[in-house]
């Protein structure tokens, strides 16, 4: 009877722990467009990938600063909310890497559904839980629409990031 006990306490104790590890939540704290805190944890907004904070590109024939205008949609949608992301992977950088949301919202989702950010799956592993049919139909929408990114001339983020490593 006492291993029984033991057992099933143990159980229980992995189980709390397994599920504490694939969902991490509370007050988000933004620090650029595709990226933001909670608690110190850095953490990685999973499929997109929006423009560096000094990222700037042409819209209607003027400068256009995307990376601020990524990070400012961002902050309006999640800043000092509380947020819940499940965990999808951990990056390069040791950051979280996650399908999160605000309410019932898919931020992620939000961001590409508004142009500000586009899709990035070459990095999620095969076990992710993201309908990416729904990602692929927002980006062609936002596309089509002309939103943020689509509505100017701006270098991928991707490309961006690879000019100015080591600058």
């Amino acid at each position: 009877m006492e291993n029984r006990s033991i057992g099933a306490a143990l159980a229980a104790l992995l189980f709390t722990a397994s599920s504490a590890a694939a969902d991490y939540s509370g007050r988000a704290r933004v620090i650029d467009g595709d990226t933001f805190s909670i608690r110190q944890q850095r953490i990685r907004i999973a499929a997109i990938d929006a423009c560096e904070r000094d990222q700037t590109g042409s819209k209607n024939g003027v400068t256009w600063n995307c990376g601020i205008e990524a990070r400012r949609f961002l902050a309006r949608m999640i800043d000092g909310k509380h947020v819940r992301c499940i965990e999808v992977d951990r990056d390069q950088y040791k950051r979280l890497v996650g399908q999160c949301f605000v309410e019932n919202s898919d931020i992620g989702l939000e961001m590409v559904k508004a142009g500000q950010a586009t899709l990035l799956l070459r990095y999620l592993p095969t076990s992710h839980p993201i309908d990416l049919s729904q990602y692929r139909r927002a980006e062609n929408l936002a596309r089509q629409l002309g939103q943020g990114l689509w509505g100017a001339n701006v270098e991928t983020p991707s490309s961006y990031r690879r000019s100015h490593s080591g600058n």
